[in-house]
This record gives C-alpha cells, sequence and structure tokens, in this order.
C-alpha cells in the first residue's frame, strides 16, 4: 500500500516551489511525516508549512486560535488556517507551484479539516496554484449517515451540504466539489469500506489531541454532541476521550442498561463510574457492520431526555443549543 503522498512524491520534480498543508499526524510508511519527507525531497524549494485547527504540530486544543511561526529547523513559515486566517491569501500562497494537501481526516464534516480543505481548494483556485490533494483511510469510508447540512446554517463545522457522516476521503471531497487540482490517492488500497483500520499503514497519531485511537475517532462522531452540553463529561482530556459519557447526576449502571435494551445496532455501553462524584458510561463497538453514530447520538439524547430531564439537557444554563444546530447543520436535532 502506497498512500497519496508517497506516490505523489516518487514523481514529483525536486525543483518546484512547494508549500504543505499538514500536521504531524501525517505520517509516511518510513516514519517522517510529510513535512520531513517534503523537506528530504526539495530542499530549499519547499517554501511553506500550513496548520489547520490544533496547529501544524498538534498542541492547541479544540477551538483554540493559533499564530503564524516559523518552523525551528528549517526557518520557513509556518502559516496558521486556525487563527487570524482560516483561508490561504494571496502572500501566503506567492511563489508557489504547487500546494500539496494531507491531512489525517475522519470523513465526519463538523471535523474541521474539511472546511480547511475546501478553502484551500478556493484559494488555489483564486491564485493560481495548483493543488495537489493526498488521501489517507479514513475511519468511515462510503459510510453516509446524520442530517446533511442545510444551505442557512454553513459554518465551519458545517461547511457543505454533506451529511454529518459523509464517508469521503479528501480527494473524493474535492471530486464532489468539482474542484481543480491534482490526485494523489492511495495506491493498492481495497477501496471497500474496511470496518478497522487497514493492516500495513504506518502508526496511527492523533490528528487532533482527543482522537488518540482509531476505535476514538468511529465513536467521536455519536459523543461530539457533547460540545453543545458541557454539563456531561465525554473525558476529553483523558485516554478515553469520546469514548466514555459522564456527569454528577447519572447513574452508570441503571443507564448503561437502559441504553443496552433500546438495541442500538452495533453498540453498547457498560458502566463506567469511577467515583461518588460523577456517574458514567462507556460505549464499546460491537460490529462495525451495522453501527452507525446518528442513530447512537438520537438515542443518547432520548434516553438522557427521560431520564434527568430537559433541565438536564438543553434547558441547562451551561447548554448551547445554537453550537448543537451549527454541528448539525440544521434542527435536526431537535426531536
Amino acid at each position: 500500500m502506497m498512500l497519496g503522498i508517497e506516490s505523489w512524491l516518487a514523481t514529483a520534480n525536486p525543483a518546484w516551489r512547494v508549500g504543505l498543508l499538514s500536521h504531524q499526524a501525517a505520517l509516511l510508511s518510513t516514519g517522517e511525516t510529510s513535512a520531513q519527507a517534503m523537506y528530504r525531497v526539495f530542499g530549499r524549494h519547499f517554501k511553506a508549512l500550513f496548520g489547520p485547527e490544533h496547529g501544524y504540530f498538534g498542541a492547541a486544543a479544540a477551538g483554540e486560535k493559533t499564530a503564524h511561526q516559523t518552523h525551528p529547523l528549517w526557518g520557513i513559515p509556518v502559516y496558521s488556517l486556525y487563527g487570524e486566517h482560516r483561508k490561504p491569501t494571496a502572500e501566503m500562497l506567492q511563489g508557489l507551484d504547487y500546494l500539496v494537501i494531507d491531512l489525517q481526516d475522519l470523513g465526519v464534516r463538523c471535523y474541521t479539516y474539511l472546511a480547511t480543505l475546501l478553502l484551500a481548494l478556493e484559494a488555489c483556485a483564486e491564485n493560481k496554484v495548483q493543488c495537489v490533494v493526498c488521501d489517507r483511510p479514513i475511519p468511515f469510508h462510503t459510510i453516509e449517515d446524520g442530517p446533511i447540512a442545510e444551505p442557512e446554517h454553513f459554518s465551519f463545522v458545517a461547511p457543505c451540504a454533506l451529511p454529518l457522516i459523509h464517508g469521503r476521503t479528501h480527494t473524493e471531497v474535492a471530486q464532489w466539489r468539482g474542484a481543480d487540482f491534482i490526485a494523489a490517492p492511495i495506491q493498492g488500497y481495497d477501496e471497500r469500506f474496511t470496518f478497522e483500520r487497514p493492516a500495513g499503514l504506518p502508526e496511527f497519531l492523533p490528528p487532533s489531541p482527543a482522537i488518540r485511537t482509531w476505535e476514538t475517532a468511529r465513536l467521536y462522531p455519536a459523543l461530539v454532541f457533547v460540545e453543545a452540553l458541557p454539563q456531561y463529561d465525554v473525558g476529553r482530556a483523558t485516554a478515553m476521550a469520546f469514548r466514555m459519557l459522564g456527569a454528577p447526576w447519572m447513574q452508570g449502571d441503571t443507564f448503561a442498561a437502559a441504553f443496552n435494551r433500546a438495541a442500538v445496532p452495533g453498540v453498547c455501553a457498560f458502566d463506567f463510574t469511577q467515583s461518588a462524584e460523577q456517574g458514567a458510561i462507556r460505549l464499546h463497538i460491537t460490529d462495525h457492520h451495522v453501527y452507525r453514530p446518528w442513530i447512537t447520538t438520537c438515542t443518547l439524547l432520548r434516553l438522557l431526555r427521560e431520564h434527568y430531564g430537559e433541565e438536564r439537557l438543553f434547558a441547562h444554563p451551561d447548554a448551547r443549543p445554537a453550537w448543537m444546530t451549527k454541528l448539525c447543520g440544521g434542527e435536526a436535532w431537535r426531536m
């Protein structure tokens, strides 16, 4: 198997002037990051790095703005696309023959690398810079689930009319969008949906601080709604990020039992209570073939309402219903 960035580099001319939109999670089979491989191939013709949300070095928290900086070893600019600018400017792209995009994405619309991809494609078209889009395997390839974003609710977490789980790699998104770009697909990859991370790939590094494992990436869209309900805990700062759900008033054993009685396809719950101050459940995918995150989300919201009332859901003083609408790209969450 050869990743998109590897196949493109194999035919690249070292004299091209190039920039790279990527992050430290983008590893090659050699163990190098995409940026290290670009520097090895292009040397002084490697002109600029661009970082998405969480920054090129992947250290910033969710929603934390990042600033431009200079790479400590190579002396090239590292432009932030999650700060003052979210779209590359003409000045950032000046002098480039190619902008290469190599991001580990999930296939989930509200994960902001989708919006960054679309804005970078627009910027390249406007500034007559060739854009190379490199593919990596994603946890939801070919799976579509959840509401389609409505134009009146487009935002950075709902940038286009795709379902919440859209299941497209970056080249497939760019093709769907009708963009002018050079595709660098994966060579030797079985394009049928893969329910677990394909063998033979480089180590999975977190594409954002809370997405620590492939399993976390699969559960993330089922629990991302908690961003709109901060009174609940998904263990974001722990090894169990987006794999558990807790609150001071939750009874983990009874809530897990109720969730399991609901017979949600492909997923079950276990009591995960670890202290007297907070009850919790842990979710576990039992059948990747039938698991659908949006069904899981809807079941959790219904059960939270039934067990603890609207005053501990969207009527809670900390709740952010407007953010829930943004995440969903509309009002489909109101049941």
